[in-house]
């Protein structure tokens, strides 16, 4: 069983993991090295694991999401360690042998192009890998791409000298001995773990020609490295003499964790989406007791569904997100030929809807109560959101990332920009994106005003407490503006009613509300940034901010004062004269 349990001594969590017995009588006391994902801020981590009775190490992290998510990744890399073992050996042919080193030579590359420290490391770093390689130095440390500064300290413990011509000198005249062996010492792990990322054994003459190919990889990485340390960043040209890794025995070693991370770099999903997909490959891969996308089948994932089910998950919530996760993946690695067919293709489970079950809008009463109460608040994002979610029917995330540049005027209306914030937010659909007229409701609010007095985001302040990286981690401040009006929303009297979601009831009932004013489907769709999949709708433009205007205002918006069902509101909508000489875009406001 694969647990994150904690010790006394230390608050990191830790993984524990018993081997079975014929896996301990094959290869008790071999290294492999495991790799630990990142995770939030926490960058990727390398740790070195020894067949034992008992396998334990830590998972470097506090977080129990952090180590749910580790203890996933590193269960499915023994058990296709396992798995490899017990097939048995393979041989690898010549380029099979130079693609795979060409992952070592990436990973160093990766790992230290950034800051690649001084350029004595680096001569360091290739006269032991030249040692190794005639077998000039019988014990060469093993190789260690996180601390580098290590290969200097032990250069010059084993010759007196650390780097430049005379550490080569001294190398060279050592006698020439065996290779094989000095080459398993210095490089042995890094093998393992390539062998490891492909679900590989390989037979005792394949492993020594990966060890000699791995070993020029590294060298070349060193010289790139070395060249980078001396301010050097031309394009190292030997990294293209990599050919792709076959498909084929080394290619089905692809692991479904794997295959997310390549999914993620290629498709930069929303933070949001990157933590909830982690977890659920994380626990696919423990269900099935191994992680080769290439191996995992129909039964594989109907049995995943099943235990999804019977550990009492929302059916909606299987199909909707753990399935659809799998799905996306699966035929990703279709369509970049990594597996023949999609297992995930078809499951799914009955959802029966149920009386008393389904989401519901807001009533008018319930609209015009919410407003009112959002009119005696003094936090922008209580007193503005409510009203702008009321007369958009926009998602919350659209509205709560709002920048004072996209409060403008455009062909004389006043208009809401709805664009992903500039400091790295996003938006949920092409669709999303849109210009759209402000309700007379919202001119008589007050908004104008504020918007006018601030500089950057409206609802969230302008340094974000966690920035969003490059390949999307890290959530967007304004995520927990929405959560703080949900919050609000439920702590109102009469708004406690779970089958209205507090925020996107409002969403609901303008939908409704448009249709009953006379509102064509196709305008209230494009206000409310649903996307048109019909062949139709990709051909209607709705770039008339007028027309689009006079269609909002038609839609009453319910006060309190109201006295018939439909809450009515003026329709004549205000002239722009609050907004003019505002920029007509977030570009022509930098050029001011």
């Amino acid at each position: 069983m694969t647990t994150a349990t904690t010790r006394r001594d230390s608050s990191l969590k830790q993984f524990q993991k018993r081997v079975p017995a014929d896996i301990l009588a094959q290869a008790r006391g071999r290294s492999f090295l495991i790799t630990l994902p990142a995770f939030g801020p926490t960058p990727e981590d390398v740790v070195e694991v020894t067949i034992r009775p008992a396998i334990s190490f830590s998972l470097r992290v506090r977080d129990p999401a952090a180590s749910k998510m580790r203890v996933g990744a590193a269960g499915a890399q023994l058990e296709r360690i396992f798995a490899s073992l017990r097939h048995g050996p393979v041989e690898l042919t010549h380029r099979q042998t130079v693609a795979l080193s060409g992952e070592v030579y990436r990973l160093v590359v990766g790992r230290f192009e950034m800051d690649p420290g001084e350029p004595g490391d680096w001569e360091a770093w290739k006269a032991f890998h030249w040692a190794a390689m005639e077998g000039r130095v019988p014990n060469p440390p093993a190789i260690s791409w996180q601390a580098i500064m290590d290969e200097r300290n032990a250069a010059l413990g084993a010759f007196g000298v650390a780097s430049g011509p005379v550490l080569l000198d001294i190398i060279e005249d050592l006698p020439i001995g065996d290779s094989a062996r000095s080459l398993e010492i210095r490089f042995g792990l890094l093998a393992s773990w390539v062998l490891t990322r492909h679900g590989l054994e390989v037979a005792p003459r394949s492993r020594l020609l990966l060890l000699q190919q791995v070993a020029e990889a590294a060298l070349d990485a060193g010289w790139a490295m070395k060249r980078a340390a001396q301010g050097d960043y031309t394009l190292d040209t030997k990294a293209m003499r990599f050919p792709p890794i076959e498909s084929g025995k080394s290619q089905a070693g692809v692991t479904v964790t794997e295959l997310f991370e390549r999914w993620r770099k290629e498709n930069k999903p929303a933070a949001s989406t990157l933590s909830t997909w982690r977890g659920i490959v994380a626990d696919f891969e423990n269900h099935i007791k191994h992680a080769d996308a290439a191996r995992v089948t129909e039964h594989d994932v109907v049995g995943w569904k099943d235990a999804r089910v019977a550990a009492g998950r929302a059916a909606k919530t299987i199909n909707d997100s753990d399935l659809a996760c799998l799905r996306v993946l699966f035929r990703f690695a279709v369509t970049n030929k990594l597996i023949a067919q999609n297992p995930v293709e078809g499951i799914k489970v009955k959802v029966k809807r149920q009386a008393g079950k389904g989401k519901l809008p807001y009533t008018n009463d319930e609209v015009a109560r919410l407003l009112a109460y959002a009119e005696k608040e003094t936090l922008p994002h209580l007193r503005y959101v409510p009203i702008l979610l009321a007369t958009t029917g926009s998602r919350v995330q659209d509205i709560v990332q709002l920048w004072s540049e996209g409060v403008t005027v455009e062909e004389g209306v006043p208009v809401l920009r709805i664009t992903p914030a500039p400091d790295g937010a996003s938006l949920k659909t092409v669709g999303s994106e849109r210009v759209i007229p402000m309700h007379p409701a919202v001119l008589a609010s007050g908004f104008i005003e504020f918007a006018r007095s601030r500089n950057g985001p409206l609802f969230y302040g302008s340094r974000p407490r966690r920035k969003i990286r490059e390949d999307g981690e890290g959530k967007h401040p304004s995520k927990g503006t929405s959560n703080r009006v949900s919050e609000w929303v439920r702590k109102q009297p009469g708004f406690q009613d779970k089958r209205k979601d507090p925020n996107h009831a409002m969403r609901h009932w303008l939908k409704s509300a448009a249709a009953k004013a006379g509102v064509l489907d196709s305008v209230a769709n494009h206000i409310q940034g649903h996307t048109d999949s019909s062949v139709a709708g990709r051909y209607r433009h709705h770039d008339d901010l007028k027309s689009l205007a006079d269609a909002l205002a038609k839609i009453p918006i319910p006060t309190m004062g109201c006295r018939d069902d439909n809450g009515t509101m003026p329709s004549e909508r205000p002239d722009a004269a609050t907004l003019q000489g505002r920029p007509a875009s977030p570009l022509s406001h930098k050029r001011r």
